[in-house]
């Protein structure tokens, strides 16, 4: 009697084995596959945010950055409004004062043949041409000191969305145009410039 039920219990522990295994397996593979769709869930919401992209060269004593507040906004590509929303923080990071900065946000949305840029610009225009001087009443960007740009409220282009007549940007590169430091020197595109003068 004892050997039957050793035999019974044999026979019922090398098939339990064999189930126990394929259950194992089959939790393993469910596992990685819930893994893997989450993580191509993961990639697919990452690149479903509008992306910002710095390409100022690094020797350009700037940085530039989103204000931190208004990342959220800025990266919903529903929300139709992140114009009105927008502010660039631009830092500078060098020892002398910046008296006039030009910079392009491009966008990789197209209006005809050209790419939709948004401008923006610092100081008194005639400081563009970088071998004018800074006067006594221009007031700089100080070493240290940090100016934030904005858009603001563009109802034509929120309108534009809402009709479908343009694509919502899911890209934007800021690329910098030109910066004087008020004394003949700067930079012109992504170029070290001094006046002859200086």
């Amino acid at each position: 009697m004892k050997s039957f039920f050793t035999r019974v219990a044999s026979v019922s522990v090398r098939l339990w084995v064999p189930k126990a295994c394929l259950i194992l397996l089959a939790i393993v593979m469910l596992a990685i596959f819930l893994m893997t769709g989450r993580l191509a869930a993961s990639i697919g919401q990452r690149q479903e945010v509008r992306q910002f992209e710095d390409a100022v060269p690094t020797d350009v004593p700037i940085k530039i950055r989103i204000k931190k507040e208004k990342e959220k906004s800025f990266r919903d590509l529903d929300n139709e409004k992140w114009l009105s929303d927008f502010e660039l923080e631009l830092t500078n990071t060098g020892n002398k004062p910046i008296y006039f900065v030009y910079l392009t946000l491009i966008t990789d949305v197209k209006v005809g043949d050209q790419r939709l840029v948004f401008p923006q610009a610092y100081g008194r225009a005639e400081l563009g041409n970088i071998v004018t001087p800074a006067m006594l009443n221009d007031v700089p960007i100080k070493p240290g000191d940090t100016y934030v740009f904005k858009i603001g409220p563009v109802p034509a282009w929120e309108r534009a969305i809402r009709d479908h007549r343009f694509a919502q940007p899911r890209r934007i590169r800021a690329e910098l145009q030109s910066l004087s430091f008020g004394d003949g020197t700067g930079y012109f595109g992504n170029h070290p410039y001094h006046s002859m003068m200086h």
